[in-house]
């Protein structure tokens, strides 16, 4: 269907209604597939080492960044300090935004940020069975690909 410029000018027009708008924005939520949103951070203190946590439910990669799944309309950047300050206590400050990925098991949009914070003693949550901080050529291995990647690109 090719609709002309006239015609998608009044559609344009017609919602911007209130009525028609609310409409749309219904229309939108149903049609639209959400997306489970993911992030993580590459959390580095004054001497440069990066703060790794071993998971409860990380069987097969123990050990990997502070980070999770964000809550309904949460903004990752808020949502991985929020994670942070749950897994350990810590209050931490982002930087820039290291990956943006999509990964197929479960489906997911992952946020890798880089953010700073100081080595100060932590309160683990239930969720984590140890917390340190280590060189960044001395990681614990294996780690998850996408922690595997963000501390590459945290490092360039």
């Amino acid at each position: 269907m090719n609709l002309s410029t006239k015609w998608k000018e009044r559609i344009a027009h017609w919602t911007e209604r209130p009525f028609l708008n609310k409409l749309l924005i219904w229309a939108v939520r149903l049609i639209v597939p959400r997306q489970r949103i993911g992030a993580v951070a590459v959390v580095v203190d004054s001497d440069g080492r990066i703060l790794m946590l071993k998971h409860v439910f990380h069987p097969h990669a123990p050990w990997g960044l502070p980070g999770g799944w964000m809550k309904r309309n949460e903004a990752p950047a808020d949502g991985v300090l929020r994670e942070i300050k749950e897994e350990t206590g810590l209050t931490a400050v982002i930087g820039s935004i290291l990956l943006l990925t999509h990964d197929k098991h479960p489906p997911h949009v992952s946020a890798a940020y880089l953010a700073y914070a100081d080595p100060s003693p932590m309160t683990l949550s239930a969720e984590i069975i140890d917390a340190d901080w280590f060189a960044p050529d001395n990681l614990p291995a294996p780690l998850l690909p996408l922690h595997k990647k963000a501390v590459q690109a945290a490092m360039l």
